[in-house]
């Protein structure tokens, strides 16, 4: 079968949080989109490899998702291993997951630097950027005259100021996380003992 439009996210997902499910939720009202992929990354490029195992931040996404049927999961990033470059990812939709119509899915501080990515100019040909507004202190405006190119499309949502990399600190200082994550993702974590180191 082939989708008409589909959305590309990656990330750490390290945990999964509502953050992550607002902008998945916005890019397909905004875009249309049928089918939203979150590709959780096996080395991040521009971050510090992820705290929770692969195969524990597999398992949170599945949760979350659960209740989502047009959100899905695809492990191509972890199955592939190395670092996870998201030219390599861009590809491998184009041979595996047909569409009429491939977006990425990012942030808006990813947005920022996206012309420090691997073959960013590749990427571009072969989809649309769809970026989030996120928190940003101290922004420049004239890093934004880029994002008015064809190829950008900002997405009208929510800032949500919540992290993995905030939630993570919650655990560590003995904070509640509800309502950050989904409950079925803060139970897992709570079972796992995850993040508490």
């Amino acid at each position: 079968m082939i989708l008409r439009k589909i959305g590309i996210f990656g990330g750490a997902f390290d945990p999964p949080h509502i953050g992550h499910l607002i902008m998945a939720r916005r890019a397909c009202e905004q875009l249309g989109l049928d089918k939203v992929f979150f590709v959780p990354a096996n080395i991040p490029p521009h971050k510090k490899a992820p705290v929770a195992s692969a195969e524990h931040r597999v398992n949170m996404l599945r949760i979350a998702l659960l209740p989502h049927p047009d959100f899905t999961i695809s492990t191509c990033e972890i199955e592939r291993g190395g670092i996870s470059y998201t030219i390599d990812t861009v590809r491998f939709f184009h041979q595996n997951i047909f569409a009429d119509e491939y977006f990425l899915l990012i942030g808006e501080d990813s947005a920022l630097n996206f012309f420090t990515w691997k073959d960013s100019s590749e990427i571009l040909n072969l989809v649309k950027v769809a970026w989030f507004p996120r928190y940003i202190q101290n922004k420049k405006e004239d890093y934004y005259r880029f994002l008015d190119l064809g190829n950008f499309i900002k997405i009208e949502a929510e800032i949500i100021d919540v992290s993995s990399s905030r939630i993570r600190q919650l655990i560590k200082e003995g904070k509640s996380i509800k309502y950050l994550v989904p409950d079925g993702v803060l139970m897992y974590i709570e079972k796992n003992e995850l993040y508490l180191l």
